[in-house]
């Protein structure tokens, strides 16, 4: 996989900037919507900031390779030993052997960040490195797949920046969402990632398929 000077750039930028439920399908009526604004707020703070994004993508694709070993954590990107080991037998599983039945590889940043030992400065050490090594997804690159619907890097980023800026009355009328989605979205905002969008309250399958579908259309 290649990558980017200007992803590289945004990466390294975005490091100097870091501090060193069950969710119902969108169906009902308006009515029925029982959260807040900062129901949505404490969701959002609660994830690392490179959850849903091209970064965190890359981050678990490097850390789940076979190629990405104890040694090149430890040294290569420099992370504290025991946070490299934890990192590899979590990934490994019991029997230390990396493809086999009882790995536990990494879904989400959240898992990675739970490892002891990791935190904020071994995660951005991890996300740079795996950008400079080519890890990081590219514009047409798949970046998730979200309650079902899959997602380019370009597809999420047009999804997401229509959710941020269409109206209510858009949300509504013209793209026939559920009340509550439309709620949702609008007390979100300012949305950052798909995976956020995605985790909001009534905010499921239909409702990115028709976001998505919209910013496609705006496309041709």
């Amino acid at each position: 996989m290649t990558i980017r000077v200007n992803t590289v750039l945004f990466v390294c930028s975005t490091l100097l900037a870091v501090a060193c439920g069950n969710k119902d399908e969108d169906t009902g009526n308006a009515d029925d919507l029982d959260f807040v604004a900062a129901d949505l707020e404490e969701l959002a703070l609660a994830r690392s900031s490179w959850e849903g994004t091209p970064e965190g993508v890359g981050l678990l694709d490097f850390l789940n390779a076979e190629s990405t070993t104890f040694s090149l954590l430890d040294v290569d990107v420099a992370l504290d030993r025991r946070a490299a080991g934890n990192l590899v037998a979590h990934r490994d599983g019991g029997d230390r052997k990396w493809g086999t039945s009882d790995d536990d590889v990494f879904s989400d940043v959240e898992e990675v960040d739970r490892v002891r030992f990791v935190g904020a400065k071994s995660l951005d050490r991890m996300v740079l490195f795996a950008a400079r090594d080519g890890w990081v997804p590219g514009a047409e690159d798949i970046l998730g797949v979200y309650d079902g619907v899959s997602f380019t890097v370009t597809e999420a980023e047009y999804t997401v920046e229509l959710a941020n800026s269409a109206s209510a009355v858009y949300l509504d009328e013209t793209l026939a969402l559920d009340a509550r989605a439309v709620r949702s979205i609008i007390a979100g905002r300012p949305i950052e990632t798909i995976d956020g969008l995605s985790r909001l309250y009534y905010v499921g399958n239909s409702a990115l398929s028709a976001l998505k579908i919209d910013t496609s259309n705006e496309q041709d």
